[in-house]
C-alpha cells in the first residue's frame, strides 16, 4: 500500500539491498516486478573516504573514538563492505572493552588480520574449507553434507555456507551445491544468520578467526 501511494503521486523510490529483487526470499511476485520496473543500480565497494566516513557514522552511533591514525588504518585493510567494517570496529572495541584499554595502532593491526585483502590469500576450494570446518568441530565429512538437521552439524554446516560467500565469493546456488545439493535460500539464510550472530556472539567471531587461519595455512 505505501508503495502503491508513493507510485501514485509520482513520488521518487530508492531502495537498497544486498541482492537483486529476485533474490529476496519471501518477496511476492507483483512486489518484485514493480521494483525490478526502476533502475537497477550496483554500488560497488566503498571508497577511502566513504569508508572512514562509514567508521566516523558506527563510531558515533556506538559512543565510541578511535584516533584518526587507527581510523585509517582499519579503513586501508578493510576495503570490500559496510559489514565488514562495522565487524571489524565491533573486534577493535570487544577487545578492547575486554581488556579495559584503549585502541593503539599495535594493538589494533593483529585484530584485523583477518581481514586482509583477497588478493594476498591463497586460493582455496570449496572441498578444503568443509574438510577445515569439519576438522575444527570434531565432525565427519558425511555428517556435515548429509540431511541431519541437528544443531552439532547445522550450525557448522551454516558456518560453511557463509564462509564460502565472505571468503570465496561463491554464489547462494553454488554453495547449496556444495553442500549436498541444498537449495539456495538455504544458503543465503545460513549467510544472514551468521551474519547477524557475529554481531554479538564472540565465541563465534574466535572460531571463524581460528577456522580462517587454518583454512589459509594449509
Amino acid at each position: 500500500h505505501t508503495f502503491n501511494q508513493l507510485y501514485q503521486n509520482n513520488k521518487q523510490i530508492v531502495i537498497s539491498s544486498d541482492r537483486p529483487p529476485k533474490a529476496i526470499p519471501a518477496l511476492e511476485d507483483r512486489l518484485i516486478s514493480r521494483f525490478e520496473c526502476g533502475m537497477l543500480a550496483d554500488v560497488g565497494s566503498p571508497d577511502f573516504e566513504t569508508r572512514c566516513a562509514i567508521l566516523d557514522t558506527k563510531c558515533h552511533e556506538k559512543q565510541y573514538s578511535l584516533d584518526r591514525e587507527i581510523l585509517h588504518h582499519v579503513a586501508t585493510v578493510v576495503q570490500t563492505n559496510v559489514r565488514e567494517l562495522e565487524g571489524a570496529l565491533n573486534k577493535i572495541i570487544a577487545f578492547h572493552q575486554f581488556k579495559n584499554t584503549r585502541p593503539t595502532l599495535e594493538t589494533v593491526k593483529p585484530i584485523l588480520s583477518s581481514f586482509q585483502p583477497a588478493t594476498s590469500r591463497k586460493n582455496v576450494t570449496p572441498k578444503q574449507l568443509i574438510i577445515t570446518v569439519a576438522n575444527y568441530f570434531d565432525i565427519h565429512l558425511d555428517d556435515l553434507l548429509g540431511k541431519s538437521r541437528q544443531k552439532r552439524l547445522a550450525f557448522p554446516r551454516q558456518i560453511v555456507m557463509y564462509l564460502m560467500r565472505e571468503e570465496m565469493k561463491s554464489s547462494y546456488p553454488s554453495i547449496g551445491s556444495e553442500l549436498g545439493g541444498r537449495d539456495h535460500t538455504t544458503a543465503m539464510h545460513a549467510y544472514d544468520k551468521i551474519t547477524h550472530c557475529l554481531l554479538e556472539d564472540e565465541k563465534l567471531q574466535h572460531d571463524l578467526e581460528l577456522i580462517k587461519q587454518k583454512l589459509y595455512a594449509m
